[in-house]
């Protein structure tokens, strides 16, 4: 059967679009169907399974992530465990050392109560088990609690305690201040500490038996030839005694004057040919300075030389430091000595950072009162004479204020004051620098410091200091200095203002440092942990 010719499906022509038609169906190969084989052998879309070619793509980049999280969890667990690692070190160090203090101040109270002598008490502090924590802070906490509960400690004993730690010149540093009050140690002891400290005494115990016994001898033999020739020499011999009554009217034409000029008598209070030059106030035979004749007396001039003055001012300016508990140094860069009669050109006086403006002012009015004293005021009115000393104010040994007493009308009061108020922030500023700490913090040469004067947490008093990019002037750190001095509170840029209390201060890593003058300062560092 056959319908008609236009029911017939005729077959589709082949247009020019389809001789144009690409080689490839992407879209038939994506959707993975069959596509007959090209001429010539080519290959089908099965050769090409991209589902699978992604998968292994993606199976290979989970493990790349995989093996790089694998290695950062181990090197995590590496530092975790030498922080760790550290950390147990650092307290089995503290825990070394509270055991050493412990065994140290036990060994202290046993001796107390069983009435040692100071021989053992000696044998003791000579010890290991006593040097070895003689500048811990918490044994020197223990001995002044210990001191304060035992008034009735011996002479000798307080003695032997001094001795151990001016051995280490333990004076020079404000943290042994109060040991050393409590320890009530005379004034003579202290000289003669100082004596036994000096270079040439050193040398000469340092030198063997036989270079002692040649100096002898050799001193032996030229002291002979000097007695012998003073012997010899009548007319030497006549000579000194002219001179010995010379210096003896001139003694008793000395102390005419000083009378005359000073309004009230004097004496020689030391006999001898050596201390014929030390004289001392009748009212106080202890106050010991030095005249010597210069020249001859006349209306403008007094005939003589004399410390008098500058001897009176340091026996004020110990009183004065004494009676409010302050460290007193004197400065023996003019070649001051300590010896008898003589008065040092400069008084160091050592100030806590915080409460002692009050003291700053009473030794104004100290020295404008001493300043109008007639021993001091006959030699620059009567013979225009000038009497020239400094005084520099300071903390742990840093001056902040000095004044010459010749220059720029001396000391001054409410200036000494103004930079008092500065010197905690200033302090706090020294100890960044000295230290090193800022840089670290900051980079070298890349900040500032600037104060931000004291401030109130919890209760205490801090001193603030920001440190400052260098060249945006943005602040990145904050840096609290306890009133104490003694412990540093470092924080980064965000954390200040979340600070509710002095406990959040105590956080961050603890470490230690020990700075010359300075001394022992605790850093509680969130920089580097934060």
């Amino acid at each position: 059967h056959s319908g008609p010719p236009q029911d017939r499906e005729e077959p589709p022509r082949q247009t020019q679009e389809d001789d144009r038609a690409p080689e490839w169906d992407y879209d038939e190969l994506l959707g993975d169907r069959e596509r007959p084989a090209a001429e010539g052998g080519a290959p089908s879309s099965a050769d090409w399974d991209y589902e699978r070619l992604f998968a292994e793509g993606e199976a290979e980049a989970r493990e790349a992530r995989r093996r790089k999280l694998e290695e950062l969890r181990q090197k995590n667990r590496s530092r975790y465990a030498a922080q760790q690692q550290a950390r147990r070190q650092q307290a089995a160090e503290e825990e070394e050392s509270w055991s050493a203090v412990l065994t140290a101040v036990h060994t202290v109270e046993l001796l107390y109560a069983s009435g040692a002598s100071p021989s053992v008490w000696r044998r003791f502090l000579d010890a290991p088990a006593f040097l070895s924590v003689r500048a811990n802070i918490d044994l020197v906490f223990a001995l002044e609690d210990f001191l304060e509960q035992h008034p009735d400690l011996s002479p000798e004993i307080r003695r032997e305690i001094f001795l151990a730690y001016e051995a280490q010149n333990a004076s020079k540093y404000p943290m042994y201040a109060r040991l050393y009050r409590l320890l009530d140690v005379s004034r003579g002891d202290k000289r003669r500490m100082a004596r036994s400290k000096s270079a040439w005494r050193n040398a000469w115990r340092s030198y063997p038996p036989w270079r002692k016994a040649v100096i002898a001898v050799c001193s032996s033999i030229l002291a002979a030839f000097a007695l012998l020739a003073v012997g010899l020499s009548v007319r030497d011999t006549y000579r000194d005694l002219q001179e010995k009554e010379s210096a003896q009217r001139w003694e008793a034409q000395s102390l005419a004057w000083l009378e005359e000029d000073l309004g009230e008598p004097f004496l020689r209070p030391l006999g001898g040919e050596d201390y014929r030059h030390i004289f001392a106030p009748a009212s106080d035979p202890s106050l010991y300075f030095w005249v010597q004749k210069d020249g001859e007396r006349s209306g403008d001039w007094p005939g003589y030389r004399t410390d008098y003055p500058h001897i009176r001012i340091m026996r004020a300016m110990e009183d004065f430091a004494e009676e409010r508990g302050l460290g007193l140094r004197f400065d023996s860069a003019g070649g001051f000595g300590g010896g008898i009669g003589e008065a040092p050109g400069a008084y160091l006086i050592d100030l806590p950072l915080l409460g002692a403006e009050e003291a700053v002012a009473a030794l104004g009015e100290l020295v404008e009162e001493a300043e109008a004293q007639r021993w001091y005021r006959v030699f620059e009115d009567r013979y225009g004479g000038k009497i020239e000393y400094q005084i520099f104010l300071c903390h742990k040994g840093l001056s902040f204020y000095d004044a010459i007493s010749t220059q720029d009308g001396g000391f001054d009061a409410q200036t000494a004051l103004d930079r008092y108020r500065q010197a905690g922030c200033a302090f706090c500023r020294y100890i960044l620098e000295d230290s090193g700490l800022a840089a670290r913090h900051m980079g070298e040469d890349a900040y500032l410091l600037q104060d931000q004067g004291a401030v109130e947490i919890g209760g205490g008093t801090f001193f603030h200091v920001s440190g400052l990019d260098k060249e945006s002037s943005a602040p990145k750190a904050h840096y609290l200095l306890a009133a104490g001095g003694g412990t540093l509170f470092c924080l980064p840029e965000g954390r200040l203002d979340a600070v509710g209390g002095i406990a959040d201060l105590y956080r961050g890593s603890t470490s230690h440092l020990q700075l010359d003058s300075v001394g022992l300062v605790i850093v509680l560092d969130q920089i580097q942990t934060g």
